[in-house]
């Protein structure tokens, strides 16, 4: 399965935006745009498309699980779970508007052969507060969505995996930690300093990351929720305009695709994508 956030991706899971409706915002930048400039469905479609394209052109195995009409945020596949060193391990969403995602996913691995390793039946725990630091160390956000019962069950089930997880708490109004702090590179993250422990800041500089710092308003412009498909190559888009730069000034490729209405989700490349295998 997986171990970091930048090997070269083999596999990876996606889900179409075929149903996208944020008339019921589940959270802050989706009740912003349904307020306001709503949301274009049908260039979800079109810019999803041109991500599942730019996936396929590096040679990763892009999965789909079917859609359905009552999942109207579907496309947000990273909150299903984590690809851990064990297996798959599918999380507990805390919105009852995405209840039973996982069945369509499971379904689809099962397909696959690709067995799923434990499905959590206590706490809250979604994909987007998980995150490895390195080949020995992950993340594991503390905010809205994942609580300290969620992230006790990930201690339990990861106990002889080598792997340390390190809590971190923030500010709920971020959802996710990968709102807020990103490893998109060996060794370089992209961080909203200001919203995660002083504690995790050093842990970050004692493992020698190099820091990429992000403005609040530029976490709300999903500059941090990036992709990397390993090989140096990273998927962004024109939002994250400073970050894209001062990226490729450390030599890593940056495809930035148009994905203005898709964000408009709540959502950016990282959590559109559920990686499944890395090399």
């Amino acid at each position: 399965m997986n171990r970091n956030e930048y090997g070269p991706l083999k596999r990876i899971m996606v889900c179409p935006p075929d149903h996208l409706n944020i008339s019921s915002p589940i959270n802050v930048i989706a009740a912003r745009h349904n307020d306001g400039q709503g949301i274009d469905v049908a260039g979800t479609r079109e810019e999803h498309d041109l991500f599942v394209q730019c996936l396929k052109e590096n040679g990763i195995e892009v999965l789909k699980p079917q859609t359905y009409e009552r999942f109207s945020y579907q496309i947000n596949v990273r909150d299903l779970g984590v690809a851990s060193p064990k297996g798959i391990i599918w999380g507990r969403l805390l919105r009852p508007e995405r209840w039973g995602e996982h069945r369509p996913a499971e379904n689809l691995l099962e397909k696959m052969g690709l067995p799923v390793f434990h499905k959590m039946d206590r706490g809250l725990f979604e994909g987007g507060d998980f995150m490895f630091l390195d080949e020995k160390t992950a993340a594991v956000g503390l905010g809205a969505r994942t609580d300290k019962l969620g992230f006790r069950v990930l201690e339990t089930l990861l106990y002889d995996a080598d792997l340390e997880l390190i809590p971190v708490n923030f500010p709920e109004e971020f959802l996710h930690l990968d709102m807020i702090c990103n490893v998109i590179a060996d060794r370089v993250a992209l961080i909203f300093p200001e919203a995660v422990p002083v504690a995790f800041l050093r842990r970050l500089r004692q493992k020698k990351f190099a820091l990429i710092e992000v403005s609040r308003e530029e976490v709300f412009q999903h500059s941090c929720n990036l992709l990397n498909l390993g090989r140096e190559k990273i998927i962004s888009h024109p939002g994250a305009a400073r970050v894209n730069e001062l990226l490729t000034s450390l030599g890593l490729e940056i495809e930035a695709l148009p994905l203005q209405e898709v964000l408009k989700s709540g959502g950016g490349p990282r959590c559109m994508s559920l990686p499944l295998q890395r090399e």
